[in-house]
């Protein structure tokens, strides 16, 4: 279970790397507030008109039902065919769910935005800035993020488990 839950925990950790680039290069302005503060002042992002705002809700609407989609049908896919506890799909779904906080960490800030630093991570205006390098931020963020996370898998665990006890496994 565990082993199956690490690679599905990869696949959604990379749906998410696509929609946080997707994000980057076409509307940098909603990752705006996810940089640090130095970074966040000194962006010259043009302001978005009513057609690009709009194409950004509803690209994040619809990536949002893609990636949380998953999320909810990892857990059900995997426990479709035999009845478990509660605590099982919580582990399944919490171990899929963790394993983007974790990847987000280490490879996309750490790796990608501290160490390397490419250009299409760099908002316009912000070259040179020292959030770039701010490993602690990132950390900070990770920790905020173990919260989210649970939450967000005690939720998705519970839906799935209801699913699962009332309409699959009957």
């Amino acid at each position: 279970m565990i082993g199956n839950a690490i690679i599905m925990g990869l696949i959604w950790s990379a749906v998410w790397i696509l929609y946080v680039f997707i994000i980057l290069k076409r509307y940098p302005w909603e990752m705006l507030h996810d940089y640090p503060r130095d970074v966040q002042e000194a962006a010259t992002i043009p302001e978005p008109s009513e057609i690009q705002k709009k194409r950004a809700k509803l690209f994040g609407a619809f990536a949002g039902l893609v990636i949380f989609g998953l999320l909810l049908l990892s857990g059900l896919l995997y426990f479709r065919h035999e009845p478990t506890t509660f605590l099982n799909v919580l582990l399944y779904v919490g171990i899929v769910a963790m394993a983007w906080n974790v990847v987000d960490l280490l490879i996309m800030d750490w790796l990608i935005n501290c160490l390397i630093t490419p250009q299409w991570i760099i908002i316009p205006g912000t070259e040179g800035c020292k959030g770039y390098k701010d490993y602690f931020f990132h950390f900070k963020g990770f920790l905020i993020g173990c919260v989210y996370t649970a939450i967000m898998a005690l939720l998705f665990a519970g839906i799935d488990y209801v699913v699962l006890r009332f309409l699959i496994w009957k």
